[in-house]
């Protein structure tokens, strides 16, 4: 199951490639670092976590784990390691019950507005945001 983002903005789809998976810690961070290494360069994107298996939400079934922006690459964006240790609990969680997590990138011309369109699609379809999608 995938939920189909679309938004007019989108110029291209970097698709992720590289699988997220492992329950060791230092090797979750190569395989994040690597799946992100692929988007170097690419600024003004959308960016979103993937897992292989949907997961139940309010109303239906999603693979989307997170929704996100950046004016700069996703290669910038995230310090992975840190990233890692604050939510290594969630991320071994998510690999363990539904699989790895891919991360998929959107180059578009107008990243806030395309976000805010995909955030606004994924909750009129299942009446909540995504699980990684949270403040803290």
């Amino acid at each position: 199951m995938d939920d189909i983002l679309v938004c007019d903005f989108v110029k291209d789809v970097i698709n992720g490639e590289i699988a997220i998976s492992s329950d060791d810690k230092e090797e979750f961070i190569r395989q994040y670092r690597s799946s992100l290494e692929q988007t170097k360069g690419i600024n003004g994107v959308v960016y979103v976590f993937k897992s292989e298996r949907p997961i139940p939400r309010l109303k239906g079934y999603s693979n989307i784990l997170y929704i996100g922006e950046t004016k700069h690459d996703a290669w910038n964006r995230y310090n992975v390691e840190r990233d890692t240790n604050n939510f290594w609990h969630v991320y071994q969680y998510t690999i363990e019950k539904y699989g790895s997590i891919h991360i998929d990138v959107y180059k578009t011309e107008k990243h806030k507005e395309t976000e805010k369109n995909f955030l606004d699609q994924y909750f009129k379809k299942h009446k909540e945001l995504p699980p990684f999608n949270r403040k803290g």
